[in-house]
């Protein structure tokens, strides 16, 4: 490698990373995209929901052009779990969801990363892979390059979006590897299944997808409690079965995420949706959560972060949009400095207002808001599964008559079980005073 000066280097060929090289050298820009994998995706076998906002921008026609599995058209079916039931929310099956834009797919992120990354070779970026970054290189207090395996390249700027553990994050000083609580581990399992099968089990047209959330209480060997979260989503010819809980709780529980997986699998409910098929591969990976503590710590002198480096998640966890809008965003701020011939840590500032442009701000603001609240309710949230299947139970069997030892309404009770631990009390207070007036109507009604 020589000691050529490139304009930007890309550290991470993901969807973040892909975004900000194919923006930049589509604009002009001398780009590298560094991949430590011997190609994009190979280090990021899993599959997943890919949300196209950003991308339909960038590429307007790459439902034409991308590796894309089925088009989701549910937004999800939330199920609550306990070892025996399931209770459905309602939810929403839109059969004109193909004429509304942007759409939602089921991915391989071996084969989409790969494909998304050649879209920004062919826009002009150079690509290296099997390229491991292992530390930045610093002149006169600023990042100019990189160190890695196969030497040294610099650059005026270095966009980390090198994934949650980032290498650049945590060498540039902007951030500090996350704590538990702050990422999540996901198992999931990919299960072939015909596409002919998945079509009718799911009532589905070719092409068409489906996402279905479950929430259910794991209690670990010691009695401890923590809420896991699965998804079971369709692929073309096979389903992905996760298993989603952050780290600080999976440690509090002492039960494995793939033992909450197995146990999903012979849950009633979706082993019926399962039934027939066979495992084709395992994975597991960390994802962020809660988004930065500080806006400070997405940008310095010279460098940037975007994507799972810099925490873009949504409040839900979905990162394929915040990622990308982070890598575009990225992207701009650099052409900004390059044009006003500043790469400090003021000029790469103005990567707050190109995230505001791209709504990530506000995204970032409710993330990290949602995430401290969890922190706080997460002993009611343990509960809730089992409440809101009792609670099912009793409004499903109550034309039998009420039981004797109910003591409130139904309304006073989901008050009490759901509403009343988790609510703000601006809600507490009118909610709590119609589910006493509910309790008191009912009292008289059983008494006459």
């Amino acid at each position: 490698m020589s000691d050529h000066v490139h304009d930007c280097i890309v550290v991470g060929a993901g969807p973040a990373g892909s975004a900000a090289a194919l923006q930049m050298a589509r604009d002009g820009l001398d780009v590298v995209l560094l991949e430590r994998g011997n190609r994009p995706g190979e280090k990021n076998v899993m599959s997943g929901v890919l949300i196209t906002d950003t991308l339909s921008d960038l590429i307007p026609d790459f439902a034409d052009q991308a590796p894309l599995e089925r088009r989701i058209t549910n937004t999800h079916t939330t199920h609550y779990l306990t070892d025996d039931a399931a209770v459905s929310l309602p939810t929403l099956r839109d059969y004109r969801a193909h004429l509304e834009e942007p759409p939602i797919f089921t991915v391989f992120r071996s084969e989409f990363d790969a494909w998304f990354a050649e879209q920004a070779v062919k826009a002009g970026a150079e690509l290296f892979t099997a390229t491991l970054v292992e530390d930045l290189l610093w002149e006169d207090g600023r990042v100019s390059g990189v160190h890695t395996v196969r030497g040294d390249l610099r650059a005026r700027v270095v966009i980390g979006a090198d994934g949650v553990n980032s290498t650049v994050a945590e060498t540039s000083g902007l951030r500090t590897r996350p704590t538990p609580a702050e990422v999540s581990l996901i198992a999931r399992e990919v299960l072939d299944l015909p596409a002919s099968v998945i079509e009718d089990r799911f009532v589905l047209r070719p092409d068409e997808g489906v996402l279905n959330l479950f929430i259910g209480r794991v209690c670990g060997p010691e009695g401890r409690q923590g809420v896991y979260y699965t998804e079971l989503y369709t692929n073309r010819d096979s389903l992905s079965l996760t298993s989603e809980v952050p780290v600080d709780v999976l440690q509090a529980c002492g039960v494995p995420a793939y033992e909450v997986l197995a146990a999903r699998e012979r849950h009633p409910y979706i082993a019926r949706l399962i039934e027939g098929s066979t495992l084709r591969e395992y994975q597991a990976h960390l994802i962020p959560w809660g988004g930065v503590e500080s806006l400070d710590e997405l940008y310095g002198d010279g460098v940037l972060l975007a994507g799972d480096a810099g925490k873009f998640t949504t409040q839900d966890g979905v990162g394929s949009w915040p990622a990308m809008a982070s890598g575009k965003a990225a992207a701009r701020t650099v052409e900004h400095a390059l044009e006003t011939r500043d790469v400090s840590r003021d000029s790469l500032s103005s990567y707050l207002g190109f995230l505001g442009d791209e709504g990530l701000i506000e995204t970032r603001r409710q993330a990290r808001e949602h995430w401290a609240m969890q922190l706080k309710r997460r002993r009611a949230l343990a509960q809730r599964p089992e409440q809101i299947v009792a609670i099912a139970r009793r409004y499903f069997t109550d034309w039998r008559g009420a039981a004797d030892d109910d003591a409130r309404s139904l309304w006073g009770q989901a008050y009490v079980d759901l509403i009343e631990p988790t609510a703000p009390w601006y809600l507490r207070l009118p909610l709590g005073l119609a589910a006493w007036v509910d309790t008191l109507r009912w009292r008289i009604g059983r008494r006459s």
